[in-house]
């Protein structure tokens, strides 16, 4: 990543974002196909939980879309040095999508794996990821703004 954007701790930190939205929405989907017979109080519990789910992966989402708006904000500089020395926007973009896509894809293969090891369903994961591909190229309109 000699030309890119991002830092060892940008990338953990994105990694660490996407999993924590994958993982949340893993346990979700994991919790919804326990078998809570023994205790009302916790099936109860679970339940109110599991009504919210849906906010709760929206606010976890909202968080992938801070991520990005203050990462881009943090290389506002570096950006313009870029542009200074040669580099043109176009290949920024591309660098900056390709970077952000690959972080996405190993956190996604990561949890792909947990959900393949707990046999459970794939696809509110795949949501999640084209959920976060559009964040991804939205983000990236913000590039040229600066």
């Amino acid at each position: 990543m000699k030309y890119s954007l991002f830092r060892f701790f940008d990338v953990f930190e994105a990694f660490a974002i996407y999993l924590i939205c994958f993982a949340s929405n893993l346990i979700f989907i994991y919790v919804k196909t326990l078998n809570l017979e023994g205790s009302f109080i916790l099936k109860s519990f679970v339940k109110s939980i599991i009504d919210y789910q849906f906010i709760i992966n929206i606010f976890l989402t909202f968080i992938v879309i801070v991520f990005h708006y203050q990462f881009l904000n943090r290389r506002k500089t570096e950006i313009a040095c870029r542009i200074l020395v040669g580099d043109t926007m176009v290949n920024i973009i591309i660098r900056y999508i390709l970077n952000s896509l690959t972080i996405l894809l190993f956190s996604f293969l990561l949890s792909l794996s947990l959900n393949f090891y707990l046999r459970l369903n794939v696809t509110s994961n795949l949501y999640l990821v084209f959920i976060f591909i559009i964040y991804i190229l939205i983000s990236a309109g913000q590039v040229k703004k600066e």
